[in-house]
């Protein structure tokens, strides 16, 4: 192995603890043309160190969030409740799917940092939490794959005739 496709692994895990779907899977496939079983390998676990390093520190996390929001920008005596859309997304995705949803739409739609710290902060049960996370993120991980490799290539073609 030289230092050319050692750079290439760390890329590919570093993107996938970050933003798995459209960063580390994408990568692994197109443009590195990892096998699979490398492409499967790197990208799982770069996402999975990820759930496991956020969700032991999002305690640390969000009460530094807590604090920094406290500071800048502190509550009003009449506060008007303003929700970006993103918080309506995930109060829904919350109420509707619980922590099934918060699994399953973060290496989609959430990078997985923000959608451990996320869940989390919502279902406190951290084993939990990872465990669910884990099991998205590999599903996710051979749909990426599938999708990337076999699809992919062949969606500008079928786009063209359309």
């Amino acid at each position: 192995m030289n230092l050319h496709n050692l750079w290439q692994i760390v890329v590919v895990f570093l993107l996938s603890a970050v933003k798995f779907g459209f960063g580390g899977v994408p990568i692994a496939v197109l443009v590195d043309k990892f096998p699979f079983f490398k492409a499967i390998t790197i990208t799982a676990a770069g996402g999975v160190t990820s759930v496991i390093i956020f969700a032991n520190i999002s305690e640390w996390v969000l009460d530094k969030w807590h604090k920094f929001r406290m500071r800048k920008f502190p509550p009003h005596e009449h506060p008007e409740k303003k929700h970006a859309p993103e918080s309506k997304l995930m109060k829904k995705i919350r109420e509707k799917w619980g922590l099934y949803g918060i699994a399953f739409f973060t290496p989609l739609i959430l990078s997985i940092p923000i959608g451990t710290l996320l869940a989390v902060q919502f279902y406190h049960d951290k084993q939990k939490v990872i465990s669910y996370m884990i099991v998205s993120i590999v599903a996710w991980d051979f749909f990426f794959y599938y999708f990337y490799n076999y699809l992919a290539p062949h969606l500008p073609h079928f786009l063209h005739f359309a």
